[in-house]
């Protein structure tokens, strides 16, 4: 199992619990809609928590998420800066469960607060956690 951390669910309990931890990661959006100054990104970085960065297979499949929710303007908030990161973590999350070569495929559940992100992973069998 992997958990992707929204945005939202970023804080210094969790930011310390999930270091410690191999299975919890963000995307490079995440961070970028975390951080405000190199001063944090610094700080965010020495935390341990992998940052991944996306490849032309999650872009293909973000194609596909925006031709079904692009006009869905509760998930994606792009007058507010917001919301960018979330059909990127649903476009990796399909990706990297499209096609698995293996006995144990990799599992991946998304941590976040958004009611629509949620709702939204629940269609395309994406499990969700809200810690709060």
């Amino acid at each position: 199992m992997k958990y992707l951390l929204d945005t939202n669910s970023l804080s210094k309990n969790i930011i310390n619990k999930a270091s410690k931890r191999s299975d919890v990661f963000i995307i490079r959006d995440v961070l970028d809609e975390y951080v405000y100054s190199p001063e944090e990104e610094t700080k965010f970085k020495s935390t341990g928590i992998d940052v991944i960065d996306l490849e032309q297979k999650h872009f293909e499949k973000l194609i596909e998420v925006m031709k079904k929710h692009g006009d869905n303007f509760s998930l994606i908030r792009l007058y507010t800066g917001k919301g960018t990161a979330d059909v990127l973590m649903l476009a990796y999350i399909l990706a990297e469960t499209e096609v698995q070569d293996t006995l144990f495929p990799e599992e991946y559940t998304i941590v976040t607060q958004d009611g629509e992100l949620i709702s939204v992973s629940k269609e395309y069998g994406i499990n969700c956690i809200n810690q709060f």
